[in-house]
């Protein structure tokens, strides 16, 4: 039976392609043999169920012994001959049993003669079982040629088989078609296949860090494809582990070729692992020569997905450095084909996610600007809300109008609010951007959406620095005045020479405090009987903060002035002693009696007890008087004059002011408007008393104890 075995093994080498099937069917018949006497169901020797045997039994079961060991040597020259058999008989010959395989492929691997190491490999490669990892990473290093490339190919397979469930782009056209390769399964338990992986992880790293000694590429690709595979084991944790700390190790002999392997392999997941590993130093221009090119449009895809790794702050540093060439075309500037983002005309090729990644990553890559707005110039009419919301936070400030043009209103409301010129310095009146930022304004106050609207009142309000009666329109006056102070003298000046603006003129000036500097202004818009009351009320009041004797002549003229309103202006700015303000308490109009009393009451003070009772009189006159308006301005003068330390100055008439604004506060009968409003005023002014006496009441009490303490 030996002799036959053997020269079966002979004959199927050399025998022709018809006779091969006959021959290898008779040496799996012989190697099918297996006693339950000398193995179990895994085909290792049983221990546990041997027991002594009599001399007669042994005699009895040397038949099936030699069997077994004849089935031993039969399987041997089968898997000796794995090259010979067609695929038939191989799928035959595997269900012999997985256990069976691994120790003939062991004891093949140590045979002198080549032929028998290389039938061990193309068993590896045809099954793709992880089980032969440790065997086909130590004939890597075989000193013949013929099975060391053989053994770099079953590596890669090996490898490939465990990344099959990837997809055919994201491995590349060449790996995919290792990895789709019909492979002859060898009977086995998957849960146990399973956590064989981690065999053939540990096979990679050793092979990987051992590359010195055998210079064969797969095994360094195979670490960087599966090192930054997801684990589920400890194990494997710690042996992918073992493999990172490969990219950082610069002075040892492997790392030198696995960039090369980086930079050159035609594998688009290897673009997405340079994304990950930029952080690490040693291989981190490795990564980015990696990044800055791309062959196809899949290379691009799986980059771009991942481009929510660019929020590190390092990764996104070193993104800076990749550069994106252009060129001519059409006399405009376009990104060139092979470089690290699409170009334009594979905008809509690209899925929804890879979209948002070319957005992100051009605001990091260096892309001339030209070039970048041609890229981006599709997201504007992009079908993902998504796509353009990012891409108004990504566009250059021509093109984001545009998008607050957008029917979705989030989109319309993003790009109004990065269009907004809030907390930056809004551009000079005289320039053309300022001309510009008005017209869009002035368009988007008309849109749809209330945001849009509101930002862009807002922003023309903002642009406006001639709005007295709106904040920010004065933070942009106050700044042109402090960058060129005649420049804005010269435009209030043309405001002043509007009747329509006059008055919004000159209440800016009020406000700015800068009434010294138009002086001259004030003074003809005072004389001049063309001007509107209102306006020359205004220029009244302005004046009385300049300090000049043609200031003080024109208010004193104005005290003359028909009109109430400058008249009550001109008492409330000119200087002038008690006894002269208090002659115009029998002025006519209810304003200018109101502004005289309530001035002397609040300039005599304590010095001047005479003037501060004499005009405490002459308010309970106007709380009595008939006439309604009147009443209602001594109701104005009792809420600003009657609180602090008025109730000493004013001695006994205090009391029946006090008195008067209460039934003022408490009476109801008067049917006309005017009452309404002298009863509501009345009431707040009753409030602001009882406030003021209390907390004079607590001041007090609180000084009372302090001392009462300090005496203790």
């Amino acid at each position: 039976m030996r002799q036959r075995i053997a020269a079966l093994s002979e004959a199927i080498q050399v025998a022709p392609q018809e006779s091969r099937e006959e021959l290898a069917m008779m040496l799996i018949e012989l190697a099918s043999f297996q006693s339950g006497h000398t193995h179990g169901q895994s085909g290792t020797q049983d221990i546990g169920s041997q027991s002594a045997a009599s001399p007669i039994e042994l005699i009895a079961r040397l038949p099936a012994r030699w069997r077994d060991r004849h089935a031993d040597d039969a399987m041997l020259a089968v898997a000796k001959s794995w090259n010979e058999l067609s695929i038939p008989m191989k799928e035959l010959g595997a269900g012999l049993g997985r256990d069976r395989w691994l120790r003939a492929a062991r004891t093949l691997s140590i045979d002198p003669d080549p032929h028998a190491r290389l039938a061990v490999v193309s068993l590896a490669h045809d099954t793709a079982d992880p089980g032969f990892a440790k065997l086909v990473g130590q004939l890597l290093a075989d000193e013949n040629q013929t099975v060391r490339k053989a053994a770099d190919k079953a590596f890669m397979r090996l490898t490939m088989v465990m990344l099959e469930h990837l997809p055919a782009y994201v491995l590349g056209e060449d790996l995919a078609k290792v990895a789709a390769t019909p492979k002859i399964s060898l009977p086995v338990d998957p849960a146990v296949l399973e956590l064989e992986r981690c065999i053939l992880l540990s096979a990679i790293a050793d092979a990987a860090w051992s590359f010195a000694a055998h210079r064969c590429r797969s095994p360094l690709l195979s670490a960087l494809l599966v090192m930054d595979r997801a684990v589920s084991t400890p194990m494997e944790r710690e042996i992918t582990a073992r493999m990172r700390r490969l990219l950082s190790e610069r002075n040892h002999p492997s790392h030198s070729p696995m960039r090369t392997v980086l930079r050159r392999t035609p594998c688009p997941i290897l673009r997405e692992r340079a994304l990950r590993w930029l952080t690490i130093g040693p291989i981190g221009t490795a990564a980015i020569d990696r990044l800055a090119t791309a062959d196809s449009l899949d290379e691009h895809e799986i980059v771009l997905q991942k481009s929510h790794l660019a929020i590190r702050p390092k990764r996104g540093a070193r993104l800076a450095s990749v550069r994106h060439n252009t060129r001519q075309h059409n006399g405009r500037l376009e990104l060139v084909e092979d470089g690290p983002l699409p170009i334009g005309d594979n905008y809509h090729q690209l899925s929804d996610r890879s979209r948002l990644g070319l957005i992100r990553m051009s605001s990091l890559i260096s892309i001339d600007d030209q070039a970048r707005r041609a890229l981006l110039e599709p997201a504007l009419a992009d079908p993902n809300t998504s796509v353009r919301l990012n891409a108004c936070d990504s566009c250059s400030s021509i093109d984001l109008p545009d998008y607050m043009y957008d029917v979705e209103p989030t989109v319309a409301r993003h790009a109004s609010l990065n269009w907004s010129s809030v907390g930056n310095a809004a551009p000079r009146t005289s320039g053309p951007a300022w001309k510009h930022r008005m017209q869009v304004a002035a368009i988007n106050a008309r849109s749809p959406h209330a945001w849009v609207r509101r930002v862009a009142g807002e922003e023309a309000d903002r642009l406006t620095p001639m709005r007295s009666d709106i904040p920010s329109s004065r933070l942009q006056a106050r700044r042109m005045y402090n960058a060129d102070p005649a420049g804005f003298v010269r435009s209030i000046r043309d405001q002043l020479a509007n009747p329509a603006t006059l008055c919004d003129g000159l209440m800016l000036i009020r406000i700015m405090g800068i009434e010294h500097r138009f002086e001259l202004d004030l003074i003809s818009i005072l004389q001049s009987e063309q001007c509107d009351a209102r306006a020359r009320a205004t220029a009244v009041m302005a004046l009385g903060a300049v300090d000049s004797n043609a200031a003080k002549y024109m208010l004193s003229e104005a005290i003359g002035d028909a009109d109430a309103r400058i008249r009550s202006n001109a008492v409330e700015s000119i200087s002038r002693s008690p006894n002269q303000l208090l002659e115009l308490k029998g002025d006519p109009h209810h304003r200018v009696r109101g502004s005289a009393i309530r001035r002397v009451i609040r300039e005599s003070g304590s010095s001047q007890l005479i003037h501060t009772r004499a005009a405490g009189q002459a308010l309970l006159e106007m709380l009595h008087d008939d006439r309604p308006m009147h009443r209602l301005a001594a109701t104005w003068v009792a809420q600003r004059t009657l609180t602090g330390n008025s109730r000493q100055a004013m001695g006994a008439v205090w009391k029946p002011l006090v008195s008067e604004i209460e039934s003022l506060a408490m009476r109801s009968n008067e049917s006309c408007e005017e009452g309404a409003k002298i009863q509501t005023r009345a009431s707040s002014c009753i409030h602001r008393i009882s406030s003021d006496l209390k907390s004079q009441y607590h001041a007090h009490e609180q000084a009372i104890n302090q001392r009462v303490m300090d005496i203790q």
